[in-house]
């Protein structure tokens, strides 16, 4: 049942009001260091970008000589200048924001000690950016939407950023088909390379509309239409309003940084066309054999016929390859050595090219293999009957793995032991009751090593010898 509130119960009611306004403002504060946080995250993404997008101009601007540069070096100072227009009248009202009475530079900076030290530090107190009346006072002459001067200045630079920026783009286009057509005319040529560079913006483009929409009147929460300024920023505290126009001068840079680098990719890929590229197969090995699962595969390369390597060094197992054992022809280094022993080779080095924009080399890494297998020249021919080890005697021996290196074989028994000698291998049959030995020889092949079955031998005694006398009589 309701009545007249008694004096405590006011009293209840009012501690009540303290208690919630109390919560309310500790939350608003940490919202309001949070969003300092974001401001301060922002401005060091700008830096960023901001030195990203210089050295793509400084790069621009030191090939304009060059052909394939002129028509970018002719337009990119515009939208720097659309840019840099744009981010510094906001810088303007932001610098408007955080000015002191006095005139401080930011009234926000608070010095501070810190505990337990002898340390002073300089912090933002952005828990006390919560007034919105700095930025309400700047921007409009009423709630009512109203704007003062800056205001319409704010509003028509926001509305015109994108535009601005896309006929800058679209005259690059236009520039670079009219540039074509002029070649195709005059001597029926695309242009010195044969190759015009196609360049794409849509996805800039894209972004522009994204981040810089515009609509003139914009539902709010509560469903209530409201002017696209003072939805954005009527009312808000100072550090909202700071980090919102933090987040369009960003906006501003991202787009400026994308764009120069879709202009640097568009002509440093010139002529990279489906038509330029071939099939090529990668093995993860030099050699297979029936027991091997191919794992070779099928990959799209380009083979460029006028590509010349300004510096060559190429190494076979280590040792460098002079310049009379290779040649450059048609994009290709080709070798022309003379390889006399068997084996898996290593064929490692770099090709380099000087960079057309720093004039830096570039390297490529060469890491291939080589199998070198002799040719024959004769037939082996054995009988099962002739495959006898001696006991007692170092047997001569020879030992071969096809495509294998000699100096990487070793051969092995559990009734014999091998030696090497000058011209291969000796065999000694060390077991008195054994009748046969099985061989077994490995070496190393595609860079593994590999056993082989190198065959079943008898093992004999050695043949009697037998003397003879000859002479003129007889005995």
């Amino acid at each position: 049942m309701a009545g007249k509130l008694d004096t405590r119960q006011k009293m209840i009611n009012m501690m009540y009001l303290v208690f919630i306004a109390m919560l309310a403002l500790n939350i608003g504060k940490e919202v309001l260091a949070t969003l300092g946080v974001l401001n301060d995250d922002l401005e060091s993404s700008i830096v960023e970008l901001e030195a990203s997008s210089q050295a793509s101009y400084q790069q621009i601007e030191s090939n304009s000589g060059s052909a394939d540069y002129e028509i970018a070096a002719s337009n990119v100072l515009e939208i720097k200048k659309e840019a840099d227009s744009f981010y510094d009248f906001l810088q303007t009202i932001k610098d408007s924001l955080i000015v002191g009475d006095e005139g401080e530079v930011n009234k926000y900076l608070k010095e501070i000690n810190v505990k337990g030290t002898d340390s002073v530090i300089t912090v933002t107190s952005y828990q006390e950016m919560d007034k919105s009346l700095v930025l309400d006072d700047i921007l409009f002459e009423s709630s009512d939407g109203d704007l003062k001067p800056i205001g319409e200045t704010f509003l028509s630079k926001f509305k015109n950023f994108p535009s601005n920026i896309n006929k800058i783009l679209d005259v690059i286009v236009f520039m670079e088909e009219e540039a074509k057509i002029a070649k195709t005319a005059l001597d029926g040529s695309k242009d010195e390379d044969g190759v015009q560079i196609e360049y794409d913006f849509d996805s800039s483009k894209n972004d522009l509309r994204n981040r810089f929409s515009y609509s003139d009147k914009i539902i709010n929460s509560e469903g209530t239409s409201q002017d696209f300024l003072i939805y954005n920023f009527y009312g808000f505290p100072v550090i909202a309003s700071l980090a919102k126009l933090t987040k369009m001068q960003s906006d501003i840079r991202y787009i400026e940084n994308k764009v120069l680098n879709e202009i640097l990719s568009s002509i440093q890929g010139k002529g990279l066309n489906f038509s330029t590229f071939q099939t090529l197969l990668e093995t993860s090995k030099p050699v297979y054999y029936t027991t091997d699962v191919v794992d070779a595969a099928i990959v799209m390369g380009k083979k460029d016929e006028g590509f010349k390597p300004d510096k060559v060094e190429l190494f076979l197992n280590g040792k460098p390859l002079t310049k009379n054992e290779y040649f450059i022809e048609n994009g290709k280094v080709v070798l022309k050595k003379r390889i006399g022993s068997p084996g898996t080779y290593d064929l490692t080095g770099t090709l380099s090219k000087k960079n057309a924009d720093t004039q830096e080399l570039v390297s490529i890494p060469v890491n291939q293999k080589l199998v070198i297998i002799r040719e024959p020249n004769s037939a082996v021919v054995s009988a099962d009957n002739m495959k006898v080890f001696y006991r007692g005697l170092r047997n001569p021996t020879s030992i071969s793995i096809p495509g294998v290196a000699a100096n990487t074989i070793v051969p092995s028994s559990s009734n014999a032991k091998f030696s090497k000698t000058k011209d291969g291998w000796a065999a000694q049959p060390t077991n008195a009751r054994a009748k046969e030995m099985k061989v077994s020889v490995s070496g190393i092949l595609n860079g593994k090593r590999k056993n082989f079955d190198g065959g079943t031998f008898r093992i004999l005694p050695p043949p009697p010898g037998k003397g003879s006398v000859s002479g003129m009589g007889k005995v």
